[in-house]
């Protein structure tokens, strides 16, 4: 089984996750290496940064926020 490299809290915002990717810089330390063909798991906001919920509901579909710009980019 994968390993899970990068764990988050979805019940939280991404803002208060200090695991999330966001951007790349070289000053940003590196939290994990592979080897290449080692199988791992990284978990992720998707780029609403969150918005979007599972739980069935097309509300938060409807009504996200759309004048946010892909969550990699807004959070940098």
């Amino acid at each position: 089984m994968a390993e899970t490299l990068i764990k988050i809290d979805l019940d939280k915002s991404p803002y208060e996750n200090d695991m999330i990717h966001n951007r790349w810089h070289p000053d940003i330390p590196m939290v994990a290496m592979v080897k290449p063909g080692d199988d791992f798991v990284i978990e992720c906001y998707d780029w609403t940064g969150g918005q979007i919920n599972n739980d069935d509901s097309a509300d938060d579909v409807r009504d996200v926020d759309l004048t946010q710009v892909h969550f990699l980019l807004a959070a940098s």
